[in-house]
């Protein structure tokens, strides 16, 4: 086998993706203590203003001429990175402000707000009116949606026709009002982003207008705070942000193709209070730097696929044996479905060793040939799928769902089948070297198994013990050909066969080895570019595709087997090679980096953390306070 040398790369990215990994993970529950009790102590009222600008990008809010934000943070919680949600959605992001919870729970998705479960997961208005009767709260609106739909608790809410007529309002009612809490959303920013030869950015005069003009506004609404009376005895937290950015292509330079390129998620967070210490809380690190060579496949119509010799797609049957799959992957915006956001796949497989995916039943997507033997890689909302298929209790196959994952970033998926001493197989899934399974079967677990996953029993075929399944029922041997890309049967977002098997994926780096991967191996070698005889697990490489060809129709197995993969497509463009040049690799989640910078849904949570209002279970909040220096 062939010598290649390993690239080492530094292992603080696993230092900071451990610190994070979650798959639906509730945010720490952190509460500031009471002040201190003793004599001399005084206590003031405290007080929250909240105002809400929709399509304020926080790196152009940043840049722009704005003396009265940047006067709140010598004494202020404040980020110009902070994150929304990526479906470019108001009401989605104003629902994350105000209820305190992510769209997986309020399901508020579309601008109508049709389906949405604000029953369950109220507006903070009315959680703090719950527990405080007395409480005062306004809302102030240029949106109808946004007052039909969210104020739900608050004593007064009013809606105005412009950014005018609400700030003229917002000052003379906070000069005088016994409000608790005032919240004031606005909306000229985002109409000056959408406006007719504008965008959101500043090069678009009008929108560095509006973002100015903006401040102005806010300015206008301090003043009239600090003139209040009774000012000096009370305690205001003045939180200034925007629900969501705007579309704007970045240069080049600037496009770590992270979340945090993703112009419609960059928001600017401001949390003031006279007692708070400045803490900026800047862009966290997003990965290391990748070169190479890769390709790329489109599912559904193109049909890009690249498929081994049958005969020796055999050796990569493995009976009852351990064996371990990684491989780099590059997943690109979903060409169908993006309600959910741009990189959220529903299913479709990119790669296996099986006869497909299942079906075409439109209203399921599956039946058919689903429970052909063998396995498969499959993208799964923003996470990844491997399933494994064999026989007898396990004829259906085992979902098993691995951690998220970013989109049009690297990341190194690795599947580890153990057979284990007493008949039975542990799954062991990694994502980016960091061990986690996010949900099994019914995908009703939310919580992360780092161990793994016993293969289980099917009940539906007949045996409902849950007893780990034998080793030999995980037996996927089959005739089929190993394959990369394009999989038959597979659905993804919609109803109709032309829906189906809609995938956009680079991938890069495929290793088989016929053994179980242990934990700290998987760990060390993950974001690694290439293997060589120091890798320790290097005599049990049975199949290895560097995919650095970078042109023609084969994709060489540097392997003992010497299993080439043949690229062939249904339509022109169904496959084709990409050069790329300082690719990030092994970027932690989405959802991992919103712990690091704030996102909308901790708004509500510092809120009531401010008021010393305890957070009940029920709520089910999705926040995290934020802490000054």
């Amino acid at each position: 086998m062939k010598n290649f040398k390993a690239k080492l790369l530094g292992v603080s990215l696993f230092v900071l993706t451990l610190a994070v990994v979650s798959c639906n993970h509730n945010f720490d529950k952190v509460v500031p203590p009471s002040p201190p009790f003793g004599q001399g102590v005084v206590y003031k009222t405290p007080k929250v203003l909240y105002i809400i600008a929709d399509g304020a990008r926080g790196t152009s809010v940043r840049d722009a001429n704005i003396p009265n934000l940047n006067s709140l943070t010598p004494n202020a919680i404040y980020s110009w990175n902070s994150l929304a949600d990526t479906n470019q959605v108001d009401a989605t992001n104003w629902a994350d402000m105000i209820t305190g919870v992510l769209p997986a729970k309020h399901n508020v998705l579309s601008e109508n707000f049709a389906g949405n479960a604000l029953a369950t997961y109220q507006p903070i208005f009315a959680r703090i009116k719950s527990v405080r009767p007395n409480f005062r709260s306004v809302a102030l609106s240029t949106s109808a949606a946004f007052k039909a739909n969210l104020t739900t608790g608050a004593d007064d809410s009013e809606l105005f026709t412009g950014d005018d007529a609400l700030t003229t309002a917002a000052a003379n009612l906070i000069k005088t009002d016994t409000a608790q809490m005032v919240v004031a959303q606005f909306s000229d920013i985002e109409a000056a982003g959408k406006a007719a030869g504008s965008g959101f950015d500043n090069k678009y005069a009008p929108y560095k207008a509006a973002i100015e003009k903006f401040d102005t506004q806010v300015g206008t609404i301090l003043t009239a705070l600090k003139s209040r009376t009774t000012y000096s005895s009370e305690n205001w937290m003045i939180i200034v942000t925007s629900n969501r950015g705007g579309a704007f292509t970045l240069p080049a330079g600037q496009d770590d193709k992270t979340i945090f390129s993703n112009t419609s998620a960059n928001t600017f967070t401001i949390i003031y209070a006279q007692t708070f210490n400045p803490t900026f809380i800047a862009k966290p690190f997003v990965g290391n730097s990748y070169s190479g060579n890769s390709v790329e496949f489109l599912g559904d119509p193109q049909q890009g696929v690249a498929q081994a010799d049958q005969l020796k797609s055999q050796a990569f049957n493995f009976a009852d044996s351990s064996y371990s799959i990684e491989v780099k992957v590059k997943k690109h915006k979903n060409p169908v479905n993006v309600s959910r956001g741009d990189y959220y796949y529903t299913w479709p497989g990119f790669m296996g060793k099986k006869k497909d995916n299942g079906s075409g039943n439109p209203s399921t997507g599956w039946g058919g040939n689903n429970n052909s033997p063998g396995w498969d890689f499959c993208l799964f909302q923003n996470r990844w799928r491997f399933m494994p298929v064999g026989i007898n209790s396990v004829a259906n196959g085992e979902e098993i769902a691995g951690l998220e994952f970013t989109g049009d970033t690297w990341h190194d998926l690795l599947a580890v089948m153990e057979r284990r001493p007493d008949g039975t197989t542990l799954a062991r899934l990694y994502t980016d070297g960091v061990p986690g399974i996010c949900n099994k079967g019914s995908y009703s677990q939310t919580n992360p198994l780092t161990t793994g996953w016993t293969v289980q029993n099917d009940p539906n075929q007949g045996n409902a013990s849950g007893n780990p399944a034998p080793s030999s029922d995980i037996n996927g041997d089959n005739n089929s050909i190993l394959r990369l890309g394009y999989t038959p049967g597979e659905m993804d977002g919609g109803t109709t066969p032309s829906t189906f098997g809609k995938i956009d994926v680079d991938l890069k780096e495929l290793k088989i080895f016929r053994a179980a991967l242990p934990e700290n191996v998987a760990k060390q070698y993950a974001c690694d570019q290439s293997i060589d005889v120091s890798h320790p697990y290097f005599a049990y490489l049975i199949g290895y595709w560097p995919m650095d060809e970078g042109t023609g129709t084969t994709i060489h197995d540097k392997g003992p087997i010497g299993a080439d993969f043949t690229l062939s497509a249904q339509q022109a463009g169904g496959y084709k090679w990409n050069q790329f040049t300082n690719d990030l690799i092994c970027s932690p989640a989405a959802t991992n980096l919103s712990l690091l910078v704030p996102k909308n849904a901790d708004l509500p949570t510092q809120i009531l953390s401010w008021f010393n209002i305890p957070r009940q279970s029920s709520w089910a909040l999705d926040g995290k306070v934020w802490i000054s220096n």
